[in-house]
Parts: structure tokens; sequence; C-alpha cells
């Protein structure tokens, strides 16, 4: 875990006098031609590998015209005879290279922390630094316990820049490999857009890696206040929040949200004061006006949690509570987990007011007023079963066969849920070789029949793509074009599976009672076509959600 400062309650600093950690101008510094076979580099010098044409251009360059700079070294603390290169690494690499003897360095007798002070220097006074290494050279200052205010003062920066800048050691491997992959859309994003992902945390940063990074890509590269707002729109007040966030009950593996550390108040040098990042001191068990919650995942637990505790609450003086959805959005994963099938989903519902007993008593589950008590108008076949007048033709009783008809549609629901969740999970678990065997193999080992044949490019044509080559002008795109072209028939039906999975991972998404059938659809294809014994699912989901022993009784 990167040690970010975050507050100057919780920053140790190297002593009590602060001192400066800028490297000394010492006056025992010394130039002598050293042996380039005793020479050593540093471990303590953070940078991205140094790339081999770089090396070789620099070899080239000292054939010609010498060495231009000294490197600075030490001597090495555990090998004797041995100097540890503190600034110069490249050279010595390239003055190898060149089939030079020696090198011409600069001595300095340096302890740990003045020579660690040195190399940082270097790095960050480098032209091409990358910020990921920016930020790993100040993240190791700050792991060896350099003075914050001194740090920023030797960069000729804000104590908040530094902290910000280090924060980018936060950023997920997803993220990382993203940002690092030449030409690709991550690799343009500017420092300030990496800071606000890395304010999350890497299981909320991953969620932005997901389908190829369509939230943040799905509308061109976005702007850093377009990215912003983006994010801002995920987090969740603590304020606002239908709980108390100092609620330590209700997941007690997660404890209370004013303890968190995933909430902004508890970083205040990444955030502004306006965005819950307070006066710049962490203050754990107070919540300010603007403190939010900075872990969607969580909130979204929390908040299946607390709905499931509503329920269990108002059932007991309304034993007939119905649950209910009344937005067309799916429900979150949270939700989702603590009532099942058991939601209903409603269109467009008229709350009333509590009079009569032909009122149907709910609790919406999603919307401004989930977890709350409300009453709907009763339909007949409710009204009926509670014993009411209807007005009109009485309505025709329940035969045993509409009876059986009902119960048997509401299980063959339940088990279709469970079939597309059982897809969707097998799709997630595809590897690269799956993929290449599947694209490759007419038939399925071991099924019934033969994989269904497809076209790549009918495919892509009905389901799209998640490469957008349209928002910038893409160097690649006609070399990948002619590479996948003349690929035999099985790479190109690999290529376009692999940019069909993750729609298709998305249509089978979010699966309830009423999207389970047309999703079942879905999922009966695509195992078709993948050579996925679907019909085994199918009995692994009937014996999973067998019907109930008291159907019994109906003839």
């Amino acid at each position: 875990m990167p040690v970010t400062p975050t507050g100057s309650k919780v920053v140790r600093a190297r002593s009590s006098d602060s001192r400066d950690t800028r490297p000394p101008r010492s006056p025992n510094a010394a130039l002598q031609m050293l042996p380039v076979g005793k020479l050593v580099p540093t471990p303590d010098n953070r940078r991205r590998p140094i790339s081999n044409a770089s090396v070789e251009s620099l070899a080239k360059s000292m054939a010609r015209d010498g060495v231009l700079q000294p490197v600075v070294v030490r001597p090495h603390p555990s090998r004797r005879g041995f100097y540890e290169i503190r600034a110069g690494e490249r050279r010595w690499r390239a003055a190898k290279l060149a089939g030079l003897t020696h090198l011409p360095a600069m001595i300095r007798t340096l302890d740990d922390q003045s020579a660690l002070s040195v190399t940082i220097a270097e790095n960050l006074q480098r032209q091409n630094l990358h910020p990921l290494e920016e930020a790993a050279t100040i993240q190791q200052a700050f792991e060896r316990e350099f003075d914050p205010k001194a740090l920023a003062s030797q960069l000729g920066r804000s104590v908040q820049y530094v902290a910000r800048r280090a924060s980018l050691t936060r950023l997920s491997k997803r993220w990382q490999s993203a940002i690092l992959t030449p030409d690709s859309e991550a690799s343009r994003l500017s420092p300030a857009h990496l800071e606000l992902i890395a304010r999350l945390p890497a299981d909320t940063q991953d969620i932005l890696c997901e389908d190829d990074f369509r939230i943040v890509f799905g509308r061109g590269m976005p702007s850093v206040a377009d990215l912003h707002r983006m994010l801002d729109g995920a987090m969740h007040s603590l304020k606002a929040m239908p709980w108390k966030p100092d609620d330590d009950t209700l997941d007690p593996k997660i404890g209370a949200c004013t303890m968190c550390p995933k909430r902004s108040g508890r970083q205040p040098l990444l955030f502004d004061a306006e965005e819950g990042g307070g006066d710049g001191s962490v203050n754990d068990g107070k919540v300010s006006k603007f403190d939010r919650c900075l872990d969607p995942s969580c909130y979204d637990t929390k908040l299946g949690a607390h709905l499931a505790r509503c329920e269990q609450s108002l059932r007991t003086a309304q034993p007939t509570l119905q649950l209910v959805q009344v937005t067309y959005e799916r429900l979150t994963p949270g939700t989702a987990k603590a009532f099942g099938d058991r939601v209903q989903r409603t269109s467009q519902p008229m709350f009333i007011k509590a009079k009569g007993r032909i009122n149907v008593p709910v609790m919406p589950v999603d919307g401004p007023k989930a977890g709350r008590l409300m009453f709907m108008e009763a339909t007949a076949a409710e009204q009926n079963r509670n014993g009411a007048k209807v007005r009109g033709k009485a309505p025709r009783p329940q035969t045993p066969a509409a009876i059986r008809a009902e119960r048997t549609a509401r299980l063959s629901r339940r088990r279709e849920v469970h079939v597309v969740r059982q897809v969707e999970s097998a799709l997630k678990a595809l590897t690269e070789n799956d993929v290449a065997r599947l694209a490759s193999t007419r038939e399925a080992e071991g099924a019934s029949k033969a994989t269904a044949s497809f076209d790549p490019l009918a495919l892509l044509l009905a389901f799209g793509t998640t490469v957008r080559r349209d928002r910038h002008h893409d160097a690649d795109a006609w070399p990948t074009y002619q590479r996948l072209r003349t690929q035999p028939d099985s790479g190109q039906r690999a290529a376009a599976l692999r940019e069909i999975l993750p729609i298709w991972l998305r249509r089978l998404s979010g699966v309830d009672g009423s999207t389970a059938t047309l999703q079942m659809a879905d999922a009966k294809r695509m195992c078709a076509m993948l050579g996925i014994d679907f019909s085994a699912m199918e009995r692994e989901a009937a014996a999973a959600i067998p019907a109930p022993k008291s159907w019994a009784g109906v003839k």
C-alpha cells in the first residue's frame, strides 16, 4: 500500500528540525576516471526499463564525441572497491555498449539519505520523465521518510502537488498497463486525468476498465472537467446516505463509514475542501457536509443490507408486504443479491394513501422512496384474495390449473435467471486459448452436436465492436486491417469472438425475472455457437431450484 501523505497529523518527518533533503554540494566531490566494471547501478532507481534504442543511440554518440557528462557515484556501501551509481545509469550502459573501459565519475561521500536525494533529483529533472516514473520517485521519498515540505520545496512545488502526483502509484495494474501501452487511449490521458482516477480504490478503478474502458472513452477523449463530473456522479455524500454513517452493524466486516479510509475526508491532500477534503487534516469519526464515499461497490453492498433491514422491520407490521421496482434501470448487484427474484417490476406506479383493506403494502427497492412503506391499489385478483368486494362482476376464481400454471411460470423464471448467470460466468472464464480453440474447432469435444459455424463479419455487423478507431488519427488502423485480412479463417473468427464477448456479457448482465426469458434465449444461442453444454446448465438449475414440496397439494 503506497505511503502517500494525507495530512499533517500522519506524516512522519525525518527529524524534528525538518532538515532540507536537497543533495549537499559536497566539497569532497572528486572527478576521476573509473573502470566501467567497478560501477554498480543503484537499486533505488525507480524508472521504467531503459530502452535498448536509447542506449544504442547514446553509445554511438559516445563513440563519436566521447562522454560529455560524468556520472555521480559513491563508494559502494557493501562491496569494497566498487562504486554505486547514483546518477547516470544510462550513460554507464551506453559506455559498456560502446566498448569504453573507463568512465568519468564524480565521487561523493554520501549517506543513504543524501544518496537517495541525489537519485531523486536526477530522475525528476529528466525532460522525458513519465508521470508514473515521477510518481514512483516521489513515493519512494515518502517511504524513506523524507519531509514532504522539504521535498516540495526542493521540487519547487506545493505539498498538495507532490501528494497528488505520488498518488499515481495507487493506480491499479490494469490502468498502469493501459497507460504504458503506446498509442492507447489511456496513454493520452494527462496527469490531471490520472490523479482523478487514482483517488478511487483499486477495485473501483477496475470497474472503469470494463468493456474496453467504455465508461471513460465511450464518448471520445474526455476533458479533465468531463472526467471529474463523470466520477463525481458515482460518489455518494455521506450526509445523504439513508443509514447513519457511524452505524457499524449494517456490515460488521466493513464497519462504520466514518472510520472507512475510502472516503474523501480521509485523503485531504487529494481532494479540495469543496470535494470533501476538509481542512487538510484527517478526522476519524467526523463527517463534513462535503464528505463522500469513494467506493461505489461498498456503498451498493451496504445499500442492499439497509434495504433488507427495512424490509424486515416493515414486514413485522405488514406480513403481506410486496417488494417493487419503480425505475427502468436494472437493480444494482447489492440490491439484487439482497432480494433475489422476489422483486416485482412496476410501470409508472401510483402510490395512494393507506385507506381501506384493498390497498397493497409495498416497499420500493429503488428510486427516491426506497426502503419506505407505501401503498398501491390492489388488482382484482388481489382484492378477491383479501376478501374485499369488487365493483361490477366478481372476478372468476382461479382454477387449480391456473394456479399450477402461474407457479410453474414463476419457477421457470427463477431457473432462467440461474442459467443466464451460469452462462455469464462461463463467458467470463474463457481464456485466450479457449477463444482460439473455439474459433478453430468446428465440433466441441464431448458435445452432442457440432459447434455452430459463424461468419465473423456478420457477427461484428450484428453486435457491433468494442474497438473505437474514429475518435483520433490512429496510424495502426490500416496495419491492423492488413494483418487481420491475411489471417487464416480461424484467426479472423478468434478476433471476432474477442470483440463480441464483452458485448455479449453486457447483454447477459443484470438479469432479473422480467428480462430472464429474453436473456435466456440469448444465452442459448451463445452456448450453441461456443459449444457450451446448455442442457447441462438447465439440468443444474432444475436441481438447484426444485419445485417446493408444498405444491404437491395442488391437484
